[in-house]
């Protein structure tokens, strides 16, 4: 397990969530700089990962006895012989942090929740060079989450069994398949011992796509 302190946050990137305008007023200023400074100071960050091999018998792949099911992930890993399966949460004081600044002001919450939307990506970011550290010679495709793609979202309970997420953790699944803590990510890394070809990612393999607020605007999450 990598426990990871949370770094500065990206506030333009937190604001984007936001849907604010590059130059925020100063008001709006105060309070990201405030909640950004109680959420790093509060969250603890962790991280559990597992390499297995991977298992390509009948037309189906496998990892660690999940099936892997939809031919995105097909593709993401074509050229892998193992994966990297990982989850990061940034603990549940972040829902907690969250919760209490939506009982009095949705402005704290929402800037609380955006800013804890990019804590826990720079810490998936921070995990993934450590990973990289710890298997030299080794070529890592992007990180494929549940959610991506035609990848089900079904997957999760499996993913954290495998990895034991619930005892290391305390990352538990709902029924709808939402993970909780709400600031958590599991994620597909494909490892190789030779150069990989870069896939599709993004916008490309996001089921959103068509609806997203972000597209309409110009950017991208």
């Amino acid at each position: 397990m990598l426990t990871l302190p949370l770094e500065e946050i990206d506030k333009q990137e937190a604001l984007r969530y936001m849907g604010c305008p590059a130059e925020p007023d100063e008001a709006l200023r105060t309070v990201v700089d405030t909640c950004e400074q109680q959420l790093r100071r509060t969250v603890q960050p962790r991280v559990v990962y597992r390499v297995l091999p991977l298992c390509r018998e009948a037309g189906t792949l496998s990892a660690g006895g999940m099936q892997l099911t939809g031919e995105d992930i097909a593709r993401h890993l074509a050229e892998c012989d193992r994966m990297l399966l990982m989850a990061a949460t940034l603990s549940g004081q972040a829902d907690q942090l969250i919760h209490r600044a939506g009982i009095s002001d949705m402005t704290r919450s929402l800037a609380m929740d955006a800013l804890a939307s990019a804590g826990i990506e720079q810490v998936c970011n921070r995990a993934e060079e450590c990973f990289r550290e710890q298997l030299p010679d080794t070529y890592f495709t992007w990180r494929f989450s549940p959610g991506y793609g035609d990848l089900p979202l079904s997957l999760q309970p499996e993913i954290l069994r495998l990895l034991d997420a619930e005892k290391r953790l305390g990352l538990t699944v709902t029924a709808e398949h939402i993970l909780i803590p709400r600031k958590s990510v599991t994620a597909i890394i494909g490892l190789a011992d030779h150069p990989l070809k870069k896939g599709a990612r993004g916008c490309a393999t996001c089921r959103m796509r068509e609806t997203c607020m972000f597209r309409k605007g110009g950017t991208h999450c």
